[in-house]
């Protein structure tokens, strides 16, 4: 009888197949938005349980605090003022966006309100 030893195997690591949900989505800038990003759209792929809010908290830490000032009041979590959102053409108020679950596909528009005139 042959003898022969099991060589020792490393241990395999397990992984869980990368089942999130992604979603694409297009996030148009104006004005001083803008000139803080240096580009008038942003193609993003972001998880599905993202929401609107962790959407903006992405893009801040891309770029920067220039965009977060144009984005948020200066203290706390909460929009400027004078932020324009749009969703697929829509305007949204404020109070609408907090825990908004947003669609692949979706066209978010951010802009500062525009005033002036002839």
């Amino acid at each position: 009888m042959i003898g022969f030893e099991l060589d020792k195997m490393s241990p395999v690591k397990e992984t869980m197949p990368d089942t999130a949900r992604k979603l694409k989505v297009t996030v148009l800038l104006f004005g001083s938005i803008r000139a803080a990003v240096g580009k008038g759209c942003v193609e993003i792929e972001i998880a599905s349980d993202c929401g609107f809010y962790g959407l903006l908290r992405i893009l801040s830490s891309i770029h920067g605090n220039e965009f977060q000032d144009e984005i948020f009041q200066q203290t706390g979590d909460n929009l400027r003022d004078d932020l324009i959102v749009s969703i697929n053409g829509l305007i949204v108020g404020h109070s609408k966006l907090k825990g908004l679950q947003l669609h692949d596909g979706a066209a978010i528009a951010l802009s500062p309100n525009f005033s002036g005139g002839g």
